[in-house]
């Protein structure tokens, strides 16, 4: 502790631009440190949840194909299926249990991690144990979810419970994502927080110079120098304060002068006093020695009343000074002290692991403004990718699951705002809830996207104003309708009967391809197994429908 008192002396001792950038610098590598530290936090904890979301889908998968080996007994019909499972190279190992856990088929050199026993009523995968190197998932293998196999029982009930799968996870891809987000975050860190310190240095250097420039030309007026001007250069506040300087020297200067003016006159009826004087008799001497006294009195007067002047003008000058120092100085030291209680706070949060998001947003706002330089819109990639990430890994496959379409399209949509946000369009979203289905998500997002981003560009051209509605509702327990309307121009015959056509497009040579809505019609009456159909008009908007059965049917591509 006595050894860093000198140092904060000398720091205390330090002229402002010193301080300003210590200060400053300490600060800013505080809070990127924290941003980065908190930004890997946040995208460890999401990469862990998408791996663990992967392997509960991958054992769900294998569960579904591993039906036929627990029906028959023969675990050699899985064996198809688990080799498929071990072509993603986290897989270390896969076992087959009977419906009373026992161990029918394990596949996997590395050693299973402490097994419990199954739970009987688990309806879908499930993470029974989790060790540093790796994840275990169990998957129960039921009866049912399509045509009965000619190999049941006539007395198979659908949904018995025929067993297990268990599968083992490795995590050497989450270990080498951290060390990749760290190194990366850290070094994002790094390279703002050196762009930050040297727009800092240049910040400060423009502040300081014209300041010392000024406290330099200061101390030559205080010395008695005469004829000295301020530069009126740096900031506006800076330059202000030089101006009121030059005119107070102005001031001085016309005084002075017109002092030595009343002393030239003085002086000479001085010497007027004085020849008369002389021509008067002795009996003057007297008043005149008086005179000569008061004259003494009235010079000594005289140069106190300069000094006195001079003080004074100095006095105005530093309070005028110190007012205009006090509101920049006053702002950055409480600009400063904020930072630093946020800093301290967002570390104590963070070791207690309380801290949340608004509060975080919260003070990274705040760094913000009192650098003007850190970027706002840094968590909201995160939330977004937190809040869709089913919707991201929807779209990159092919994979059949049973969802909600409420959520599916309502996630869809709201991806696709930032396409409407600097257009004078709207993007409004009518969804029906509670619509399960059992079909293939990721299609469906492609089809949707394709038809509102189709309205987007080709229904408004020239409009200043309109809306792109979807909807979507139930239109019997097996079938659900989607409807795209806008309100744009629309479109004629010719052009609405050859809309599915591929490579046709109105706006070849403009970005368009023509197979937007090509595709649409090839998902919709393939894969999807619906329908879709156009309603449009010139001048009365468009309108597409696509009818779909909850259910897709089994054949289609596999993911």
């Amino acid at each position: 502790m006595e050894r860093s008192l000198p140092f904060f002396a000398t720091i205390r001792r330090a002229n402002f631009r010193r301080q300003l950038t210590l200060l400053v610098s300490f600060g800013v590598l505080l809070v990127c440190a924290a941003s980065a530290g908190l930004s890997s936090w946040q995208s460890i904890q999401q990469a862990r949840q998408t791996l663990v979301l992967q392997g509960l889908n991958l054992a769900g998968s294998l569960a579904q194909q591993s039906q036929l080996a627990l029906l028959t007994g023969g675990a050699e019909n899985a064996h198809d299926a688990i080799d498929r499972a071990f072509s993603f190279p986290s897989v270390r190992r896969v076992e087959l249990l009977d419906a009373q856990g026992r161990k029918l088929l394990a596949r996997g050199n590395v050693p299973a991690l402490a097994a419990s026993q199954p739970l009987a009523q688990a309806s879908s995968p499930y993470l029974e144990q989790e060790s540093a190197e790796a994840w275990s998932f169990i998957a129960p293998v039921r009866s049912g979810g399509g045509e009965a196999s000619p190999f049941a029982a006539e007395e198979q009930k659908p949904g018995e419970l025929l067993g297990y799968v268990r599968l083992s996870q490795g995590k050497g891809e989450l270990q080498d994502l951290v060390v990749r987000l760290l190194l990366w975050n850290f070094g994002a860190g790094l390279l703002l927080a050196l762009g930050l310190l040297l727009a800092l240095r240049l910040l400060s250097r423009r502040l300081t110079r014209p300041l010392g420039d000024l406290a330099a030309t200061m101390a030559r007026a205080r010395s008695g120098e005469m004829g000295l001007r301020a530069q009126l250069d740096g900031p506006r506040d800076i330059a202000q304060m030089a101006g009121a300087f030059n005119e107070m020297m102005e001031v001085l200067e016309q005084r002075d002068r017109q002092l030595l003016l009343q002393n030239e006159q003085l002086q000479q009826h001085a010497d007027t006093l004085e020849q008369r004087v002389a021509e008067r008799t002795r009996s003057l001497l007297a008043s005149n020695a008086e005179l000569q006294r008061a004259l003494d009195n009235l010079g000594e007067a005289q140069k106190q009343l300069v000094e006195s002047e001079k003080l004074a003008s100095l006095g105005r000058l530093v309070a005028g000074v110190a007012h205009e120092l006090n509101t920049p100085l006053g702002n950055a030291l409480i600009a400063s002290s904020s930072l630093e209680e946020d800093l301290h706070r967002l570390q104590r949060l963070t070791e207690s692991n309380l801290l949340k998001r608004s509060e975080l947003m919260d003070a990274l706002a705040r760094s913000a403004d009192g650098y003007s330089l850190v970027h706002r819109n840094v968590v909201r990639a995160a939330d977004i990718v937190r809040g869709f990430k089913q919707l991201a890994l929807d779209q990159t496959t092919d994979a059949r699951r049973r969802f909600d379409l409420h959520q599916v399209l309502g996630e869809l949509l709201h991806t696709m705002q930032p396409s409407f946000r600097h257009t004078p369009f709207r993007l409004i979203e009518e969804l029906e809830a509670g619509i399960e289905m059992d079909s293939y998500p990721g299609p469906l997002g492609q089809v949707v996207g394709n038809v509102v981003m189709n309205a987007l560009l080709h229904g408004f051209e020239g409009r200043e104003s309109g809306t792109v509605t979807v909807r979507c509702w139930s239109l019997d327990e097996g079938r659900v309708q989607v409807e795209c309307r806008d309100n744009g121009h629309g479109m004629s015959d010719e052009v609405r009967q050859r809309i599915f056509e591929p490579f046709f497009s109105t706006r070849f040579g403009q970005g368009g391809s023509g197979l937007g809505m090509h595709i649409v019609h090839t998902l919709v009456t393939g894969l999807l197994g619906g329908r879709v159909s156009v309603e449009s008009q010139s001048g009365e908007g468009t309108r597409i429908l696509i009818t779909l059965p909850r259910r897709a049917p089994e054949a289609g591509p596999q993911s």
